[in-house]
């Protein structure tokens, strides 16, 4: 999750719907590393026919179009904060249901549904204590809950390359793998597994590596201005070209894979 001070909640989200609604058609070109995690995060999908899942942060409805090719039969529900995004994954996947609406506060019945898929989204959400609540309520007993985030340590390059520039980080800070699972649990989950990956992927140029992030909406910083000089981002394109690889410039993200269920004890 992100870490803000003053912005209020309502201002963030609203920007943060634009900044993803912007990159609808740009998104799939730009989204390399994304569909890594993806990847990597559907080998722990286990639906069983005609079951509820959720598809939370469906962007372009990637993960969506992946649920229902792993189960057929699957009944599959695609949320997104942004409305432009649920319409490039519309025109990917017609047999779903669409719902434009807010993670922490989601428009279900309590106990509605069999499980909640997420790929690198709920980084954006600013409270997890209630969007675990919220995941909890809507989830029958034994759902699941199968997720990607970003954690401490992501993107790590573009901090140490502002750092030398105007000695801010100028990204998004994120959790710890174990302060993330201890919001899990504090809402009644169980956690089945978790871990923590590297992913480094390399470019050609720094813009490349910037525009990785801008191309697929994920570029908004909280508290911050984003308004840069010429000079300052000439001095940061150098600084961060001298963290160059033989691979290229790297941008390395800290990834949590987690799977979760809800079981009533009671």
């Amino acid at each position: 999750m992100t870490t803000r001070s003053s912005e209020s909640d309502l201002s963030y989200k609203q920007k943060v719907a634009t900044s993803f609604s912007r990159a609808a058609h740009s998104y799939d070109e730009y989204a390399l590393f994304q569909e890594q995690v993806l990847t990597k995060l559907m080998a722990w999908f286990t639906a069983k026919s005609n079951q509820r899942w959720l598809d939370l942060g469906t962007g372009t409805g990637k993960s969506l179009q992946a649920m229902q090719m792993a189960q057929p039969e699957l009944q599959s529900i695609a949320l997104d904060l942004s409305f432009s995004m649920l319409q490039q994954a519309r025109r990917r996947v017609s047999n779903a249901g669409f719902v434009c609406a807010d993670a922490e506060a989601l428009p279900f019945q309590d106990a509605s549904l069999d499980g909640v898929f997420s790929s690198l989204a709920i980084q954006w959400c600013l409270d997890p204590q209630q969007l675990f609540r919220e995941l909890h309520r809507v989830l029958k007993n034994r759902g699941q809950v199968v997720v990607s985030t970003l954690l401490a340590g992501s993107m790590s390059e573009l901090g140490q390359a502002w750092q030398c520039v105007d000695g801010r980080s100028h990204h998004n800070h994120y959790p710890e793998l174990d302060d993330f699972l201890k919001h899990c649990k504090a809402a009644g989950f169980d956690v089945l597994r978790a871990e923590q990956r590297t992913l480094t992927v390399s470019f050609d140029s720094v813009k490349a590596a910037v525009y990785s992030l801008k191309k697929v909406g994920a570029s908004l910083v909280a508290d911050d201005s984003g308004v840069s000089s010429p000079s300052k981002w000439k001095a940061f394109e150098v600084a961060y070209a001298k963290q160059a690889t033989e691979k290229g410039i790297p941008l390395s993200y800290e990834v949590a894979f987690i799977q979760l269920m809800k079981v009533d004890h009671g």
